[in-house]
């Protein structure tokens, strides 16, 4: 796969753990990752402000924590090992991701990362569903 056409996306899986998951958590992730510029990509590439973490169990598929802290309810409860410089946690669980619509997680997906993207390039910016949905247009790959 080419760099043009989210080549970055394997590698993001890589990093992030998700080659780790199921097939369809990471065919889902390829595919949402791959609509990205490669600018975009090498944002949420080995950014030491995003922490991804894979959990088995909670009540959503796809959530962005921002700003990320170990105070976070999520944080706790999952018993995740927050980094230092983590300002952003991006949680996916991977048992509702296999059960829901492909449609449903690309969605989800696109949302919470369009979410992150905006956060990572301005934190202070305010970061509402349109907000993050005009951050995902923005970064997408002009075809």
């Amino acid at each position: 796969m080419s760099r043009r056409n989210g080549g970055y996306a394997d590698l993001i899986i890589a990093e992030w753990g998700i080659g780790k998951c199921s097939p369809r958590v990471q065919t889902r992730m390829r595919r949402v990752l791959g609509e990205l510029s490669p600018g975009a990509q090498m944002i949420l590439r080995r950014n030491p402000k995003l922490q991804v973490s894979v959990v088995s169990e909670t009540n959503f598929s796809v959530w962005a924590y921002l700003p990320a802290h170990r105070k976070r309810r999520i944080v706790r409860d999952l018993g995740i090992e927050l980094n230092p410089a983590a300002r952003v946690l991006l949680v996916i669980c991977e048992k509702l991701i296999e059960r829901q619509a492909a449609r449903l997680t690309d969605a989800e997906l696109r949302d919470h990362l369009g979410h992150t993207l905006l956060y990572l390039r301005s934190p202070k910016s305010r970061n509402e569903c349109a907000d993050a949905s005009r951050e995902w247009m923005k970064c997408r790959e002009c075809h």
